[in-house]
């Protein structure tokens, strides 16, 4: 028998929906920093958890046995996703999904002799876990290039299978990706337009002040103030201006983010060296994402070769979360010693006088 589409007042009515299998993905990286106190303090069969977190609309943790799972496995570490249910144990909703294990390198990336992709799992109530009781055997890691200043990294991938539901069907259109950085990155490549010359450690650069202005409180004053002068003597054409006390690179990287707000392509030693260049560009300038960006990469080099010039600099330059990374580090006794015993007490506190007041400061909140 057909089926006649409702009419209203001559009109015909359409409706539409769809009834929708949609899934979550999420990833949440724990790093174990000072991995020889931790597997010290914490027997087999104990675990540390991490902080919660969420994917696909529930709470997860990660729990971390530094001397395995049982004692069938205590010479490996054992590595397992629970489904977070606060002060819940079993029951609850039952919760399908993906799950990834991965030991990261120092470059974040996963080992691959050292992912455990799980598939499709199911959390059948609050509490319920699912990982890899054999993640790594303890001597191998140890041994490994993977663990490095007492401390290696873990990444847990997950996707959460959503239950079916049934949504309104609309006809939408599909947004290309914004282009705006690649059309002011090409203005800048190509010169095209500029108004500016910049003569930086015998290289020069072509600008656009409005560009500059826009994203520099420092530019702006000076290069509205320039284009009055220059408009009374010359009718506004040529400004050039010269940078003292800042390499090429610099102000090139500089001009790079304030045209495309992203750093250009650094790689290792070049990155190390750059970073606290800009992180000064950018506290001259009054670039506070600028200062930002380079702060959070300058995190990724804190080393114990490298903590107490790293926590001298972010002293002087004001970057409290670099701070913040370095004393978590310092935290261990046994990369304080190491780092007593390769830069020597005395140079230390002629060289970092404010480290070793951070490090008093630490240790005397700590309960």
């Amino acid at each position: 028998m057909a089926t006649t589409p409702t009419v209203a007042g001559g009109k015909l009515l359409r409706s539409a929906s769809a009834i929708v299998a949609s899934k979550e993905s999420g990833q949440h990286v724990l790093e174990i920093s000072g991995y020889s106190s931790i597997k010290d303090a914490v027997s087999t069969s104990n675990c540390v958890q991490s902080r919660p977190f969420r994917v696909g609309g529930h709470g997860w943790y990660i729990r971390y046995y530094p001397n395995g799972f049982n004692s069938n496995v205590s010479d490996c570490i054992s590595i397992y996703l629970v489904l977070d249910g606060h002060d819940y144990y079993y029951g609850g909703p039952i919760v399908r999904a993906e799950l990834t294990l991965s030991l990261l390198d120092q470059e974040r990336e996963p080992v691959t002799s050292y992912i455990y992709s799980h598939g499709l799992q199911i959390f059948d109530g609050y509490g319920r876990y699912r990982g890899s009781p054999r993640f790594i055997q303890k001597a191998v890691l140890e041994r490994s290039e993977y663990l490095r200043d007492s401390r290696f990294t873990i990444r847990c991938d997950i996707t959460v299978m959503k239950n079916p539901e049934a949504k309104d069907v609309e006809e939408r259109v599909t947004l290309p990706p914004s282009d705006l950085a690649r059309h002011l990155g090409g203005l800048l490549a190509t010169g095209v337009g500029a108004d500016v010359t910049f003569e930086v450690d015998g290289k020069t650069f072509l600008a656009h002040r409005s560009v500059l202005a826009a994203r520099s409180p420092v530019f702006h004053q000076e290069l509205f103030s320039l284009t009055e002068k220059g408009n009374a003597a010359t009718g506004g054409a040529g400004v050039i201006i010269r940078v003292d006390d800042m390499e090429a690179q610099d102000f090139e990287a500089l001009l790079h983010f304030m045209y495309t707000d992203s750093l250009p392509e650094m790689k290792g030693g070049d990155a190390a060296a750059m970073l606290p260049d800009l992180v000064a560009t950018a506290n001259r300038y009054k670039m506070e994402r600028l200062r930002l960006v380079c702060e959070d990469k300058l995190r990724e080099y804190v080393t114990v070769r490298t903590v107490a010039a790293m926590l001298a600099f972010a002293g002087e330059h004001h970057c409290p979360e670099l701070k913040k990374k370095c004393l978590q580090l310092l935290e261990d006794p046994a990369n304080l010693r190491k780092i007593v015993e390769t830069e020597g007490l005395e140079h230390l506190t002629k060289s970092y006088p404010f480290v070793l007041k951070d490090l008093i400061a630490m240790f005397a909140t700590k309960p």
